[in-house]
Formats: C-alpha cells, sequence, structure tokens
C-alpha cells in the first residue's frame, strides 16, 4: 500500500492497451498529414478535435513511462518507451508548428461556435506565440534534435542524482535518504550526513556540470532565434506573467531579507553557532515535539483538518490513500523529492514522496495534495485548456500547507511545542523566499556567463556560494555552505522551462495572502478559491488573481503577506528567549 499503483493508466508495457495506443500514434500521424489549411469554423474545429485526441494521447503515454521511471531509475523497459514516445512526438513536429502558425494567424471568430469560443483564451496564446515560431523546417529540427541534447542531458542527471549511493555509518544510502538526514534530532548526524552528501557528489558533478551548460546553451539558443531578449523573457512569456509582477516580487523578497537573516542567527545562537547557521543545520529540529506521522496517522489527520477548509478536498485525500495514488518511502533508483503528476485524462492525480514521517513530511504531503486539489479543478476544461503556468503552479500546494500549519500550531500543547511548529513553518517559507531567491540569482548568472564560457563543476560551485551568500548573508555560516545545490535540485535540468524557481516564491506568498483572506472572511471562500483554480489554465497570472481581488503587480501586495512572515519571527524569538 505504500508504492503507488498506475494501472489506471496502464497495466504494464506489455498490455494490449499500452501496446495499441502506442501504435496508433502513427495512424493519428497520418490524419494530421491530412490536415488542410482552409480558414473555415468547420475546419478549424476538426484541427482542435484532432490536437485534443494527440495530446490526450500522448500525455497519457508518457505520463505512464515518466511515472514508472521516477521510482525505477534504471529501469530498461521504460527508458525503451520514453525514447520511442520521443521519436514518435518528433515525426509530428513540423504539422505542429504548421498547425501553430496557421491557428495563429487566423481572421476567423471563433465565437461561432460553442466549442471553439472555449478556446478563447488558448487561440489568443497561439496568437502571441506565432511571433516567435520559426521556420516549419526550423522547429522540426528542434524538436528532434532536443531529444539527444537538452532532454538528454536532463535524463543522465535524473539517472546519476537517482541512482548516487555513498556508505554513512555502515550503510549504503542513496542522495534522497542522506538529505532526509537533514531533518535529524542529532547534531552529528546531521553534520555528518552533509559531509557524506557533499563528497557523493565527487563523482557525479563533472558530468552534471556538462548537462547545465549544454542545457542552458540551448535555451540561450533557441530563445534568441525566437526574437526574446533573455531566457527571462521567454520564461515570462510562458508564464503568462508580467515583468512588472516579477520585479514586485523581487523588490519584497530583497527588502525583507533581513527578517529572514534575523530569524537564521537567532536560531543559530539557540545551536551554538557563533558565526551564522552552518548549512547543515538549516533543517535541525527546535523546541520538542512528539509528532511524527505514520502513514496511517498522516491520513487520519490530513482527511480531518482538510473537511473544515472543503470537504472534496477532504474526500480527494482519502480516496489518494485507499486507492494507492502515492508512492511514500525512498528506495534505492527512486529520484529525490516529491511532486505532484496531474493526470486530467483520467481525472486523477499521483504523487511521488521520500517520506520520513517527520513533521516536514505531512507538510509535503499536504503540499502535494494541493497540487493534486488544483488538478480536480481544472478537469472540467477542454483538454488544450488543462495546463497551468508556472507562478499559478504553486498556489494550491502552498495553501494546503497554511491549513495543515495554522493546525499544528493551534494545537501545540507547550511553548516548546509550539516553538517546534512555528520553527518548521520558519524553515519552510525561508526555503521558498531566501533559498529561492539564491536559486534565482544562480540560474540568472549562469544563463550570463553561458553566453560567453564554459562552467566547470568548480566555478559552479563558487557561483552556487555566492548566490547564498548574497541571499543569507550573515543568517549562513560561509564556512559551512551548500556548493552542490546546483546538482541537487533537478529544476535547473530542463531545455523546455527555466528559472523554476521564482514560482515557488510567487505561489508561496500569493497562497499565504490568500489565507489570510480567508481567516478574515470565510464564508464563502472555499467555493470562490476553486472558482480561482478553475480560472489558472484561462488566464494570466494578473488575471487569476484579480478574481480574489488581489492586485500582484503592487509591492504592496507582497509586503503584506511577508509582514505576516516577520511576525511569525519576532514570536519564535520571543518563544525561546524566555
Amino acid at each position: 500500500m505504500y508504492e503507488w499503483q498506475l494501472n489506471d493508466l496502464y497495466p504494464s508495457f506489455e498490455d494490449t492497451t499500452f501496446l495499441n495506443d502506442v501504435e496508433s500514434l502513427d495512424k493519428l500521424l497520418e490524419e494530421f498529414e491530412q490536415i488542410t489549411f482552409e480558414d473555415s469554423i468547420e475546419n478549424i474545429k476538426a484541427i482542435i478535435e484532432l490536437r485534443e485526441k494527440q495530446y490526450v494521447l500522448f500525455r497519457k503515454l508518457s505520463s505512464f513511462v515518466s511515472l514508472n521511471l521516477a521510482t525505477k531509475a534504471t529501469d530498461s523497459e521504460s527508458t525503451n518507451y520514453q525514447n520511442v514516445l520521443a521519436n514518435k512526438f518528433n515525426q509530428f513536429a513540423k504539422i505542429n508548428a504548421q498547425i501553430d502558425r496557421f491557428l495563429g494567424e487566423t481572421q476567423i471568430d471563433i465565437s461561432q461556435d460553442k466549442d471553439l469560443a472555449e478556446y478563447t483564451f488558448y487561440f489568443s496564446e497561439l496568437k502571441n506565440e506565432a511571433k516567435h515560431l520559426l521556420s516549419d523546417e526550423a522547429e522540426e529540427v528542434i524538436s528532434k534534435l532536443n531529444r539527444s541534447a537538452g532532454s538528454g542531458w536532463s535524463a543522465l542527471t535524473s539517472y546519476l542524482t537517482s541512482t548516487a549511493e555513498a556508505e554513512f555509518r555502515g550503510e549504503s544510502k542513496t542522495l534522497s535518504q542522506l538529505r532526509n538526514l537533514a531533518y535529524s534530532e542529532d547534531s552529528q548526524v546531521r553534520k555528518e550526513a552533509f559531509e557524506t552528501e557533499l563528497a557523493m557528489y565527487d563523482g557525479i558533478k563533472d558530468s552534471i556540470a556538462f548537462s547545465l551548460n549544454n542545457i542552458k546553451s540551448q535555451v540561450i539558443d533557441i530563445s534568441s532565434m525566437r526574437g526574446f531578449d533573455s531566457p527571462l523573457e521567454a520564461t515570462l512569456d510562458q508564464s503568462r506573467m508580467s515583468r512588472q509582477t516579477l520585479e514586485a516580487l523581487m523588490e519584497a523578497i530583497k527588502t525583507n531579507l533581513p527578517v529572514f537573516r534575523k530569524y537564521l542567527t537567532h536560531k543559530a545562537s539557540l545551536l551554538g553557532h557563533e558565526n551564522g547557521l552552518p548549512f547543515y543545520d538549516l533543517f535541525a529540529p527546535m523546541g520538542e515535539t512528539s509528532k511524527t506521522f505514520t502513514v496511517e496517522e498522516s491520513k487520519a489527520y490530513l482527511i480531518e483538518k482538510f473537511q473544515t477548509f472543503a470537504p472534496d478536498l477532504a474526500e480527494m485525500t482519502e480516496a489518494f490513500y485507499d486507492k494507492n495514488y502515492m508512492d511514500f518511502y525512498p528506495r534505492k533508483g527512486k529520484r529525490g523529492g516529491a511532486f505532484c503528476s496531474n493526470l486530467p485524462f483520467i481525472k486523477q492525480s499521483r504523487i511521488m514522496l521520500n517520506y520520513g514521517e517527520s513533521l516536514s513530511d505531512i507538510l509535503t504531503i499536504a503540499h502535494e495534495l494541493g497540487h493534486a486539489y488544483h488538478g480536480t479543478k481544472i478537469h472540467s476544461h477542454k483538454p488544450l485548456n488543462w495546463s497551468y503556468s508556472m507562478p499559478v503552479a504553486e498556489t494550491a500546494s502552498t495553501f494546503n500547507e497554511a491549513i495543515i500549519m495554522n493546525y499544528l500550531i493551534q494545537e501545540s500543547k507547550s511553548d516548546a511545542e509550539k516553538v517546534a511548529v512555528i520553527e518548521q513553518y520558519l524553515q519552510d517559507v525561508t526555503q521558498i523566499i531566501v533559498d529561492i531567491y539564491s536559486r534565482y540569482l544562480f540560474e540568472s548568472a549562469v544563463f550570463e556567463k553561458r553566453q560567453n564560457s564554459f562552467m566547470f563543476a568548480e566555478e559552479l560551485a563558487e557561483m552556487m556560494t555566492n548566490a547564498q551568500l548574497e541571499a543569507y548573508g550573515e543568517g549562513l555560516d560561509k564556512d559551512y555552505l551548500h556548493p552542490y545545490m546546483w546538482v541537487n535540485k533537478t529544476h535547473y535540468y530542463s531545455a523546455g522551462l527555466s528559472f523554476y524557481n521564482f514560482p515557488y516564491a510567487f505561489g508561496g506568498l500569493f497562497s499565504r495572502g490568500l489565507y489570510e483572506i480567508y481567516q478574515d472572511q470565510p464564508d464563502g471562500f472555499a467555493e470562490k478559491y476553486g472558482q480561482m483554480l478553475n480560472k489558472t489554465t484561462v488566464a494570466s497570472v494578473e488575471d487569476v488573481a484579480k478574481t480574489m481581488d488581489i492586485d500582484v503587480t503592487s509591492v504592496d501586495f507582497w509586503q503584506s503577506t511577508l509582514d505576516g512572515v516577520a511576525r511569525y519571527v519576532e514570536q519564535f524569538i520571543e518563544l525561546t528567549s524566555k
């Protein structure tokens, strides 16, 4: 029961349905090749129906493959079909580019047809994307070469980090298992695990440095070819987010860095450190709490708490446990971290965890269940309206965390227990604000440097620590930084998704702002919140926020949410100074 089931996708790679679906891609390609580009409602509707069929089929097949690889990195069958699907998808590259151009340039009023009218936002995005399309032949080449370029480098990184092992106190540990020890109550265990983790990177850092350089080089080249000023501009366009919003967010973050440094230096002093907090003690538990959660206990707790907010969230949570939609514990060959994969074509999702039964881990489950809940709110859309942008992707997940964290604080039976819970909250928010800011600085520097030079592992390590020093300041001990966070974080290794860092800060603060609204005005909030999540796939970030009467282009909004964090910092300091 602790490993997920994927039977609702396909029972196996040998299953007749899976094999037939793979084979049907060839027949679908033949249908695509018969498309004519007549600018009429009937023809556009036929093209959209074919594209829906293509999208659902590819997404279902690729989800089955990628979910298998997530827990079995060395599985040869999964790897083989990953390549098979990449080849087949590439065969659609040229015709897809032609369709994008045609739909982006159509002069037909699609509001004449009720089905097409639901794709109004989709068509507006295609019109914008048409400005950045290359020739059909160039689009085809980019798609085909990506398989052995960006995607290949990404696969290499995932394989190396998933299979790396090191001996720790007489036992073989994976990278995920070592990372989990950062939450140990034993300070010596935390330090030794950190040192073992850093040593582990020696065997893989050079290969992964090549991955990072080549992926970023590809992004720079393609962004430039498409007419974007920078990869960041391309990312903002992809994120449906204005630069004004990003600048407002970053200004608020930079202004409030001293708040986080105050928390970190105070925590350092409590742990006996005089020069800031060593990286290995960032997640050191504080206070005293007996709260740990077995899988069964986490189920009961989350269902009870989510019920108070939205019954459909509680029902969904119960289904995830009962129907084995989650994969809980670390094991060899399983990738690190946690994620949720929405599967709207079967109205489900899957969650992968590396569960350690700690306070942090139950918040991680809540976080990923938020992604799944978000998924339930977009099922009603047509297939080509299923995708939401990066910034809003972290909204429901972090909102779920806020629900659970609030209960954990309320239920604290002593000051020591309250300290433990508040400090856990501060750990999490420090990650999505300060550490995310360091990753944003690092990725910005990498893109800048990669335009003219290659960065070997040693230089990347120095750039990483420089970014950490700029973000954390005196909050971290400069002699105990983490020079290889660029190896550990998989977000850097996608040719199609850059700067997957600021969306965490956006989602984290946006959701906390939403939670404050919920606390002030609970009546009718859950329904309005659900409607907002539904809109995330068919509106810009700014327009989504407006549905909740929030202006994300204003520094004032972000500052108001960070003021709440500052209050928790003061409460933590007060409770631990008695």
